[in-house]
C-alpha cells in the first residue's frame, strides 16, 4: 500500500477509535439494551405501567405458565441441558408472540388487568421490545425493553429456582449493551465455558464474524452472524474486528483441524495460523476501503455463508460423536419420550444418533428463529424511523404499516 494511502488508513481507524463512544448515541443497533427516548418511556411508564406492576407481572407469568408445556415438549434438551435451562432465547419469542394474540378473557382478572395497562402503553406509544446484552457481567441474556423496565420472561433459564419473571427499572437491572468482541469474548468464556480464538482461518469473513468458539464437548462454530454483533462492527467500518483480529493465532492443531473439515467448501484457507492473522487483518483494510461496511447486501451473504460453515463444522462434531461418543459428556441420565422416560446409557448407538441429530436440528431451527425475530426487530425499527421521520399532516388518509 503506497504511503500516502497507508497514512489516510490510519488516520481513519482513529477517528473512528476517538469517536467511537459517541457512535452509541446515534441510534439503536438491533436488540441493543439501552433507552433511545428516556424521558418520555419514564412518562408512559409512570402513567401506565407503574400502577399495575403487580398485574403486569402475573400477566406475564401467567403466559409464560401457559406455555411452559409446548416448549418443553418442542425442546426437551438443549445441549445437554433440560428445559428451561439455556432457553432464554426460546422463551423471549415465544412470549412476546403470544402477547400479541392472547385475549383477556382468557385470563385471570389479575393478569387480564396487566394485559391491558400493557397494550394501553403500547397504544401510547410506548417500546416494547426484545435486547440482548451482558447481564451483570456474567450472562448473556434476552430481555425486554418495556418503556423504563427491564423485564426478563426467563428468569429461570440459567439458575431454575428463580422465579420466571423478573421486572425491575432499567437502569438498576445491570444490563449493557456489548462493547466490542473483547467484551463478547469476557462473557463467553464466563458463561459458556468457551474458548475463544480470532478468525485466522476464513479471512474473507473475518471483518464481519472475527471470532470462533470452540465448546468444552468441542463444538466449533464462527461467531457471530447476529444483527447485533454484525451491526456493532459494521457502525464503526470493522475497527472492532481489526482489534480483536490483531491477537495471538489459535493453536496450529485447532488451524489444521477447521481447515480439513472446510477443505473444499469453496473457501480461500491460508497456509498457516499466522499467514491466516496478516490476511485477516488485511481483509479488514480492504473491506473498509471499499466501504463494505455500508452496504446491506453484504449482511446476507454473510449470514449465509456463516450459516453453512456452522453447519459443515457441526456435522464434523456430530459424526465425531457418533464414531467416538464422550464416556462422560451425559447430556442427562434419562430423557422422557411419548411420556415414557428412558435412560440414556440404555439407547442403542442407533437411537443416541437419531437422538443427536434431533438435537443438532433443534439448533439450527433455533439459530434461524432468532435471525428471524432480529429481522422483525430491523423492520419495526425502520418503521419507527420512518413515522418519526414523516411530516406531521392534519386530517387526510391513514397509511398503516404492519
Amino acid at each position: 500500500m503506497e504511503p500516502q494511502r497507508l497514512l489516510e488508513e490510519n488516520r481513519l481507524i482513529d477517528l473512528l477509535m476517538r469517536q467511537r463512544r459517541h457512535i452509541w448515541f446515534r441510534g439503536l443497533l438491533p436488540n441493543e439494551p439501552r433507552i433511545l427516548y428516556l424521558s418520555a418511556e419514564a412518562e408512559l411508564t409512570r402513567k401506565y405501567l407503574q400502577p399495575s406492576l403487580t398485574q403486569l407481572e402475573a400477566c406475564l407469568l401467567a403466559v409464560r405458565v401457559g406455555l411452559d408445556p409446548e416448549l418443553r415438549h418442542l425442546r426437551p434438551v438443549k445441549l445437554g441441558k433440560p428445559y428451561p435451562l439455556g432457553q432464554c432465547l426460546e422463551i423471549a419469542q415465544a412470549v412476546e408472540q403470544r402477547l400479541r394474540v392472547v385475549t383477556e378473557s382468557s385470563l385471570p382478572a389479575d393478569a387480564a388487568n396487566g394485559l391491558r395497562a400493557l397494550r394501553a402503553f403500547q397504544r401510547a406509544g410506548g417500546t416494547f421490545r426484545q435486547v440482548w446484552g451482558d447481564l451483570r457481567g456474567q450472562y448473556f441474556q434476552n430481555a425486554f425493553q418495556v418503556g423504563t423496565l427491564y423485564v426478563d420472561v426467563a428468569n429461570d433459564t440459567v439458575t431454575p429456582t428463580k422465579p420466571k419473571v423478573e421486572i425491575l427499572p432499567f437502569d438498576e437491572a445491570q444490563f449493557f449493551p456489548i462493547r466490542d468482541f473483547g467484551h463478547f469474548r469476557q462473557i463467553a468464556r464466563r458463561y459458556w465455558g468457551d474458548e475463544v480464538y480470532p478468525n485466522h482461518v476464513l479471512p474473507k469473513l473475518a471483518p464481519h464474524c472475527p471470532l470462533i468458539n470452540v465448546s468444552k464437548p468441542g463444538r466449533i462454530k464462527l461467531h457471530d452472524a447476529t444483527q447485533y454483533m454484525l451491526s456493532m462492527t459494521r457502525t464503526q467500518a470493522f475497527v472492532p474486528s481489526e482489534e480483536v483480529l490483531r491477537d495471538a493465532p489459535m493453536p496450529e492443531a485447532l488451524f489444521e483441524q477447521i481447515c480439513r473439515t472446510l477443505k473444499g467448501a469453496g473457501h480461500a484457507l491460508p497456509r498457516s495460523p499466522d499467514h491466516g492473522r496478516t490476511l485477516a487483518l488485511q481483509q479488514c483494510r480492504l473491506q473498509r476501503s471499499k466501504r463494505w461496511y455500508q452496504e446491506p447486501a453484504r449482511v446476507e451473504e454473510v449470514i449465509e455463508d456463516a450459516q453453512q460453515v456452522n453447519l459443515r463444522l457441526a456435522r464434523w462434531h456430530h459424526a465425531t460423536q457418533i464414531r467416538n461418543p464422550p464416556l462422560q459428556d451425559k447430556p442427562m441420565p434419562s430423557i422422557k419420550i411419548d411420556n415414557i422416560d428412558y435412560d440414556l446409557d440404555s439407547l442403542s448407538i442407533e437411537a443416541r444418533a437419531q437422538l443427536q441429530s434431533i438435537q443438532f436440528v433443534d439448533q439450527e431451527l433455533a439459530r434461524l428463529q432468532a435471525q428471524v425475530a432480529a429481522m422483525q426487530t430491523a423492520r419495526n425499527a425502520y418503521v419507527n424511523a420512518l413515522k418519526a421521520a414523516l411530516p406531521v399532516v392534519a386530517g387526510g388518509d391513514t397509511i398503516k404499516l404492519s
